[in-house]
């Protein structure tokens, strides 16, 4: 099985401290973790190690954390000649810095343009196409081309293009400021007829997709037999959230193409999320995939066969939009 990823390409500098900075005050940081991140890049780093045939349409800077990136994905086995090289143009920084008792974060993105690949036309069949929507054209360039294969979008911007680009895929991963974004309404977890308000809004909104909204710790959000289901999330020593969502897409995208139905792919992917969050770094924490598989067949093999997950129970007062599927019980 082929999967093609597209997405942007940054290089991370995570390090976790007791406490951040003072104003005016020099901080030293001896213990720091470095490695290449992105959304479509992480996906195809997950492709890659669990032993996918994986592709990457991005574009790194021409300098030396553009060469790491190719280096690192080359070593998981991701093909990498559908990467450009911006001439003259620095690859995307981000430094992470978490506070070790309360898991905040403070980022920093060095990213001086935007760097989008020249070139769309991918030789190659693909079985999946899996995009962040960072590149408009090639990822409407996929997307035209295999339209009669897997398509996913993980919508991680808040755009007026990415609401463009969900027209095509058929699976939209929807973080949840992304998913509050387009409804316009707030989720509030102590209110779970929210979670119906929201989802539903997005389901008239993108008419004839399969759409997960991704709620952190909290699980996902999605719908199956027409019932509205609350997936989880996979209890975890938190360590360090960072590329947690972006894992969850790349999980997502192995269980399709191992042709797992959309409450198995949306385990599968909730599994890797949870296990990666006890772990610093985005590609350093995906996990291994026996321990994804151990957890996935002692715990959720038979998950249709299982009662539904908690499901939202939606507000007596509040009115969901026209076209609402029934909450599942």
């Amino acid at each position: 099985m082929k999967a093609l990823c597209i997405g942007r390409s940054d290089y991370n500098f995570f390090s976790n401290v007791d406490n951040f900075a003072t104003e005016s005050k020099k901080q030293v940081l001896s213990d720091v973790i470095e490695g290449s991140g992105g959304t479509g890049v992480t996906a195809a780093h997950l492709l890659g190690k669990y032993g996918a045939e994986t592709y990457l349409g991005s574009v790194v800077g021409d300098d030396t954390f553009g060469n790491l990136i190719k280096k690192e994905l080359e070593r998981n086995g991701v093909h990498t000649e559908y990467m450009e090289t911006g001439f003259d143009k620095r690859t995307s920084i981000s430094m992470i810095i978490t506070k070790k008792d309360t898991k905040d974060q403070i980022i920093y993105n060095i990213n001086k343009e935007k760097l989008v690949l020249k070139k769309n036309e991918f030789q190659m069949l693909p079985d999946l196409i899996y995009s962040d929507g960072y590149d408009y054209g090639a990822t409407l360039s996929a997307y035209n081309k295999f339209s009669d294969k897997i398509t996913i979008l993980n919508a991680k911007e808040c755009t007026q293009e990415m609401v463009e680009l969900c027209k095509y895929p058929k699976y939209i991963i929807a973080p949840q400021e992304f998913a509050e974004w387009v409804s316009g309404q707030k989720i509030d977890f102590d209110n779970s007829g929210s979670l119906v308000t929201v989802f539903s809004a997005l389901l008239n909104r993108f008419v004839k997709k399969e759409i997960i909204v991704t709620l952190g710790s909290k699980g996902a959000l999605y719908i199956s037999n027409n019932q509205i289901r609350v997936m989880p999330g996979l209890a975890s020593e938190v360590v360090d959230t960072t590329g947690s969502g972006d894992i969850f897409g790349g999980a997502f995208a192995y269980g399709l193409l191992q042709g797992y139905d959309l409450e198995k792919a949306i385990t599968f992917a909730n599994i890797a999320a949870g296990l990666s969050v006890s772990k610093v770094g985005i590609k350093e924490s995906i996990p291994e995939i026996n321990e994804v598989m151990n957890l996935f067949n002692q715990k959720y093999a038979a998950v249709q066969e299982q009662p539904a997950a908690p499901a939202p129970q939606a507000d007596p007062n509040a009115q969901p939009p026209a076209g609402t599927p029934p909450v599942a019980q």
